[in-house]
Parts: C-alpha cells; structure tokens; sequence
C-alpha cells in the first residue's frame, strides 16, 4: 500500500484510479469535440479548454471517491462496482445541471461528457475483470495463528466467491500447530515490516489460547501502518454471515 495524505492506499485502487482519470479526461475531450462538430464549432487546440476537461475530470473523480467506487467492496465486485459508479454519475449530473444555471452553455456539453464517461468507465471495469481477474482485487490476508482456526480461514479462502487471499500464515507460540507450512513468529524480526513487505490488507488474529500468545506490540505497529486487524470471530461473521459459537469468547461479546 501507499501513504498518501496520511490514508494508506491499496496499489490496486491508486491504478483504478489513475486509470478513471485518464479516460474521464478523453471522455470530456471526445464530448467537446463531439458538441462542436454538431453546432458547427471549429475545433481549436486542447490547450484552450485544458482548464475545463480537468475540472472536469477531478469532479467526478471526487464524487467516485466519496460513494466509495474505490472502496474494498467495489474493488472486489463488479456488481457493487457498477452501483457506485451510477451513483456517482448521477451526482455529477445533477452537479452540472444545477451549475448550468450560473455559467449558461454547459448542460449540453456536460450531458455527452457524463454520458461517455460512465461507458469508459464501466468498460473498463469489465476489462479489467478480464485481463487481471478477480484476484487482483481481492483483499490480501495474514494470519496469526496456525492452529483449527488459522486452517478454517484457509478453507474459506479456497471456495469460488472468496473476497480474499491469504499471503501468509504466522505460527504464534501454538500447542497443536495443524498447518505444517505456517512461518514461525522467531523466524520474523519485525513483524510490521513482514506484513507490509507482503502486501497485506488485513491481519486475522486466529490464536486459540490467548493467554500470554498475543502479539500486543506487534498488532499496535501493524495498526499504526494503516493496516486493518481483525478478530477471528468478528471476520467470520463478516465473511460468512453467520456467528461463531465455537469461537466466541466472553472478551468478544
């Protein structure tokens, strides 16, 4: 991930991002060149109305941003990807619409440059489902634990559907080590550093005894990172729907 603004940033979303940038910008240019070739308009050079297409560009951007079109959920669904990306449009629309009052002229360029840019957009998701695939998005997982817990965690991620990959498995001071390939906690000597040079997105705690196991320490230098630490009851009621009885413990509820 990338630190930006003091947000971390998955590499994944700053490339879709980069991306929609590029195509909003040609989706404003090919809408101008478009209205002036209908009104009889003479096309003069980009730089004239540089200033436009990248106000242009940055707004809508904005408003993907705030609905989410680069969150986890959109990243990892096209479907959900879709929605966002309507709902975005639809704001920019109403953007330039009430904006068409004050500056007179604008609706009509703005209709074909919203229009267009919800296709390149749209397209390009599908393209990328495409070429990339699906695990490209995905969230990538560590897990601490290699115990019954840790190995339920890799048998979800091995079904059709799964929302993540697992990167990595950390074995911590386990009794009853059930995953033979995990890597040893001594083996690590900063295990911060191990999760980000790994990439990972998210780190499941999935210790069954916890009585002097947890990593305190390493999970606040993990936070401090930007990266999310999850409970291994609180991720398998997200990822599955349903709570754990076997796994809840009196410090959960």
């Amino acid at each position: 991930m990338i630190r930006l603004f003091k947000h971390y940033i998955p590499h994944a979303a700053l490339f879709l991002a980069l991306v929609d940038f590029c195509l909003l910008f040609a989706a404003a240019e090919t809408a101008w060149v478009m209205r002036a070739n209908q009104i009889g308009m003479e096309v003069d050079h980009i730089g004239n109305r540089l200033g436009q297409l990248l106000i242009f560009a940055l707004l809508v951007q904005a408003l993907a941003v705030a609905v989410g079109v680069y969150g986890a959920e959109a990243l990892r669904s096209r479907r959900s990807a879709m929605a966002q990306l309507l709902v975005a449009f639809l704001l920019g629309a109403i953007f330039y619409s009430a904006l068409a009052w004050l500056l007179p002229g604008m609706r009509s360029g703005a209709v074909h440059a919203l229009g267009l840019g919800f296709i390149y957009l749209a397209f390009s998701r599908i393209l990328l489902d495409i070429l990339v695939g699906e695990e490209r998005f995905k969230r990538r997982l560590l897990v601490l634990g290699a115990g019954k817990w840790a190995q339920r965690i890799r048998e979800l991620a091995a079904r059709p559907g799964s929302r993540f990959v697992i990167v990595g498995i950390v074995a911590v001071n386990e009794t009853e080590r059930i995953i033979s390939d995990a890597i040893g906690r001594e083996a690590i000597n900063n295990l911060a550093d191990f999760v980000c040079k790994m990439g990972a997105s998210e780190v499941v705690l999935a210790l069954e005894e916890r009585r002097n196991a947890v990593p305190l320490d390493d999970l606040l230098r993990i936070k401090t990172t930007g990266v999310r630490v999850s409970e291994f009851s609180s991720f398998l009621e997200r990822e599955t729907g349903r709570i754990d009885l076997d796994s809840v413990h009196p410090s959960w509820l």
